[in-house]
């Protein structure tokens, strides 16, 4: 982990030396994972070669892209089928009120991390990297989790910048996502709710403001 700490701050915002690097390097962090477990310190250290100098590095993004997609379930940790999304839905009810940031060996903070990596991955409209997430995280579960009432907004967060990036801001257009039924369902369901929660909770406070007469 002290390795991927370090090589991370030796690679961050230099975008001559990330557009250098070699595959080797990201085929060994993405190992790491495999052999040492889900830790957030070797994803922060594949988001870091990405973009750097807010420049997305193409090379790089498609070399990690290509690497998670190797090495397949022991790195990308999804939450598809109906047993694992009850227990990712159970994970976020337990943080709710505590999301523990320094935990990098939490499954739900690696869950957020890898959804964020996917999203950088995509960003600066990569349309290799943009149909390899089409098949990982699905507009079905995008929909599923941000949409559910336990979603923490940590993870609505990254989903929705991950929806962004890969199915809307895009190289190829897909404009029946525009009129889709996914789209609607997360105003329907997510956007507005969290609109009147928010509105609701704007109302109540000023209403407590209120001075005695």
């Amino acid at each position: 982990l002290l390795e991927a700490q370090t090589v991370c701050a030796i690679f961050q915002d230099n975008a001559q030396l990330c557009s250098e690097l070699r595959d080797k390097v990201v085929q060994h962090f993405v190992h790491c994972i495999e052999t040492h477990g889900r830790h957030v310190e070797y994803l922060h250290f594949l988001q870091t070669i990405v973009k750097a100098e807010g420049q997305f590095i193409r090379k790089c993004q498609d070399m990690v892209m290509q690497e998670l997609v190797n090495v397949g379930e022991d790195v990308l940790a999804f939450y598809n089928d109906k047993a694992s999304f009850n227990a990712f839905v159970d994970m976020m009810r337990a943080e709710r009120h505590r999301l523990d940031a320094t935990d990098s060996s939490g499954a739900l903070k690696y869950h957020i991390e890898l959804v964020r990596l996917l999203a950088l991955c995509t960003m600066g409209k990569n349309v290799y990297t943009e149909i390899k997430c089409h098949s990982l995280l699905t507009l079905d579960d995008i929909v599923a989790m941000v949409s559910h009432k336990d979603c923490i907004p940590e993870v609505k967060e990254v989903y929705i910048n991950f929806l962004n990036h890969c199915y809307i801001d895009t190289e190829v257009e897909v404009k029946e996502i525009y009129t889709s039924s996914h789209m609607w369902s997360l105003f329907k369901r997510s956007f507005l709710v969290d609109m009147a929660r928010c509105a609701s909770a704007t109302h109540d406070r000023k209403h407590a403001e209120q001075p005695y007469s």
